[in-house]
């Protein structure tokens, strides 16, 4: 997999996000379900509980990363998740494009 790469703060209207690219091909843009559940005003449990329940629907790698997963190398500092955030969280989820397309038809 590519290494993921944050490219800075990027906006949708008022909200404030983190721009990802890589983790699903050379210069490919991700979303954080954190981010993701901002922009729609929705808890990051709502977004995971949908995820989770619907996980065969996203393929690995393509649709969707496990951030936790111990395959994945990833400082999750960087990405603005604070230590008792990760500690606490069982997944934490990337969405390539496509990845959150399927969400949204969730």
């Amino acid at each position: 997999m590519n290494e993921l790469k944050v490219i800075g703060r990027e906006h949708i209207g008022h909200i404030e996000f983190t721009g990802i690219e890589g983790g699903f091909g050379k210069d490919k843009k991700a979303m954080l379900v954190k981010d993701i559940a901002q922009i729609h005003g929705k808890t990051v449990k709502a977004i995971n509980q949908a995820i989770n329940m619907n996980r065969k629907r996203f393929k690995d790698g393509i649709d969707i990363i496990d951030l936790k997963d111990p395959e994945f190398k990833v400082n999750l500092v960087d990405l603005k998740f604070s230590s008792k955030a990760i500690s606490n969280a069982n997944n934490i989820y990337l969405l390539s494009e496509r990845g959150y397309s399927k969400l949204l038809k969730i």
